[in-house]
């Protein structure tokens, strides 16, 4: 591989500088889309060579998408094997029978399989070229799914006496958080290859409005597409909207709100809800044109609609943070898409609302907190404010997140012309004075 990068073209791309620092043994922080397939990465690198390779992935979900890649490959068992605790003991043993015998060029786990002692005892005597973790962000603090990656690292990681080199894949992150993460493992030496956000996928409005009952009239019209009044039915566009809210029971009362305003194909979900229940209603949301799902506490990362239909995401109530944003929104890259049509245009449509009274319940709940540190309540206040800034900016959308993401020095492009901000600017240039309503609304706020 090294022979081949010597007299490969001198192209800097991030898969290269990937490669290139896996042959060197060297720790990488890799930023990339959540849409991205970061296994078409290390899947070179993990059949060379006579170790093994290990990656953690977050669940058993992540890891059959990745199998599928191998399995297009004919690449098969033992080369590529998996522990995720759902084998049969039997299974088990023959896993790790061919990683004693130098068979298993890649295996995919969980972070719960990765620390038990039998997987440890295991991983000590092989040999480990490196080892990828997919969705690193999850090591910090703040994050979903952090309690099961801090086991991880507390219970397995730092259980090593000597770790092989880390490949950390994360979704886009502002170089703060990729240093944060870089010293919570204790990094002082390491490549970082940031990827560009999918900043490009998605048109964002942002509704800061006073109160509920704005809210809920300004959601009914923008799903109708109507400002009459009176149950108005169905969607006037197809494709999904999914409604993010914060609990089950505002998701419950929105849901049935909705439902009385005449609306078909409502499907209320949140982590109160059976398996059963949650599969049936993105079932519903994946093959219905015309469908509203209402939803609290779910993951939005793996929310993978008919992207041809642009769908539409409503966050009823304002994410806790900027990087929160970035998980939720823009997460499907436009570039290199199969369909030409698509290709290099915004797959997704991004209502935000935002009211005085979110933001001093968000600051209430973060006050009243007995499960938080000090440290932890003025983290997360200030980036709840951080986030608010952005909301009441009076610039691009896209600008301030690249901003927020690259850094202020480093913005070589233009404003998008899509977002609200920009077509309020491009209504004011010509005579209009709608632009008065939202000064004062930024002042009031």
């Amino acid at each position: 591989m090294s022979n081949f990068f010597r007299h490969a073209p001198p192209l800097d791309t991030e898969q290269r500088r990937f490669l290139e620092a896996m042959t060197q043994h060297r720790n990488v922080i890799a930023t990339f889309p959540l849409g991205y397939s970061a296994v078409s990465l290390y899947a070179l690198a993990s059949m060379m060579g006579n170790g093994l390779v290990v990656a953690v992935c977050p669940g058993m979900r992540q890891i059959r998408r990745n199998l599928e890649h191998f399995k297009q490959a004919e690449l098969r068992f033992p080369e590529v094997a998996f522990l995720d605790g759902t084998q049969m003991p039997h299974e088990e043993r023959a896993v790790h029978s061919e990683i004693n015998r130098n068979r298993v060029k890649l295996l995919y786990i969980t972070p719960e399989r990765f620390v038990s002692l039998t997987f440890l005892e295991v991983l000590v005597h092989a040999t480990v070229n490196f080892m990828v973790v997919e969705e690193a962000d999850r090591l910090l603090p703040h994050t979903a799914g952090h309690a099961t990656y801090r086991r991880f690292y507390e219970g397995g990681l730092q259980q090593l006496a000597q770790l092989p080199p880390l490949a950390l894949v994360v979704p886009p992150l502002p170089q703060t958080r990729m240093r944060e993460l870089a010293d919570r493992l204790g990094w002082v030496d390491y490549e970082r290859i940031q990827g560009l956000p999918a900043l490009e996928s998605a048109t964002v409005q942002v509704a800061p409005l006073f109160t509920e009952h704005q809210k809920f009239t300004h959601l009914v019209n923008q799903l109708s597409g109507s400002p009459g009044k009176g149950k108005l039915g169905r969607l006037h566009e197809p494709g999904v909207s999914w409604i993010q809210t914060a609990y089950p029971a505002q998701a419950e009362k929105l849901g049935a709100s909705l439902l009385d305003y005449g609306f078909e194909s409502v499907g209320i979900t949140h982590y109160k809800k059976t398996p059963r229940e949650q599969s049936r209603i993105l079932t519903m949301a994946n093959t219905q044109a015309n469908a509203v799902v209402v939803s609290a506490g779910s993951d939005l990362r793996y929310w993978v609609p008919d992207l041809a239909l642009k769908p539409r995401l409503v966050l009823w109530t304002p994410p806790v943070s900027v990087d929160e944003l970035l998980m939720q929104v823009f997460r499907y890259p436009t570039r290199g898409r199969t369909d030409s049509s698509l290709e290099g245009q915004p797959l997704m449509q991004c209502l935000v609302y935002h009211t005085k009274e979110d933001y001093l319940a968000g600051l209430k709940r973060l006050q009243s907190s007995h499960s938080l540190s000090a440290e932890e309540v003025y983290t997360k206040t200030q980036s709840l404010k951080q986030y608010r800034r952005w909301v009441l900016s009076r610039g691009c959308r896209w600008l301030s997140l690249i901003a927020y993401f690259q850094g202020t020095t480093q913005i070589k492009v233009g404003p998008c012309g899509r977002c609200d901000q920009c077509l309020a600017s491009a209504r004011g240039r010509k005579g209009d004075w709608s632009c008065l309503p939202r000064l004062l609304k930024h002042w009031i706020f």
